[in-house]
């Protein structure tokens, strides 16, 4: 004997999970892609490896090299540093017959304002007399920003004479 059945047999279907990542996936892809522009606009995602204290000893060494040979501050972002330099600098420090320049990296120019990418350079002669140098490097590129005076050092020679 053959029992029919009157229930109507319906297929259930089986969930299919690419709907589900598919609606999970664009959300998150979208907001990956944003946060990237967005923190690549605010300079924080670095493009170029930081600069290291010797480069802005190397840099500073070129701008003096040039200065000393009488040519003006390479690099520099405005002519005014030019002429600031040539108020402030020593003429130990600007000539050639000055002796032999130390180069001291001191840090940021200025901590409070949040850009660690200009960072102060003194040079000073063998007579103590010294400038400093304000130099930015951001992306790879040297730029002189600005020039200050120093307080004069006292020479080891000077400490035996008094």
């Amino acid at each position: 004997m053959v029992v029919k059945h009157n229930r109507a047999y319906t297929i259930r279907p089986l969930r299919d999970s690419s709907i589900y990542r598919r609606k999970l996936a664009y959300p998150l892809i979208t907001l990956c892609a944003a946060g990237v522009i967005y923190f690549y606009s605010e300079g924080k995602i670095a493009t170029t490896v930081p600069a290291t204290p010797t480069d802005y000893q190397s840099f500073a060494r070129e701008v003096m090299v040039e200065v000393r040979a009488g040519r003006q501050i390479p690099k520099a972002i405005d002519p005014v540093i030019e002429q600031v330099f040539a108020s402030l600098a020593p003429a130990s420090v600007r000539g050639a017959d000055g002796g032999a320049l130390t180069f001291e990296v001191v840090g940021a120019a200025d901590p409070a304002a949040g850009m660690p990418h200009i960072q102060s350079v003194v040079v000073r002669a063998p007579d103590g007399e010294g400038v400093g140098l304000s130099i930015s490097i951001l992306g790879g590129r040297p730029e002189v920003v600005g020039v200050s005076k120093v307080a004069r050092a006292v020479v080891a020679q000077e400490v035996g004479k008094q």
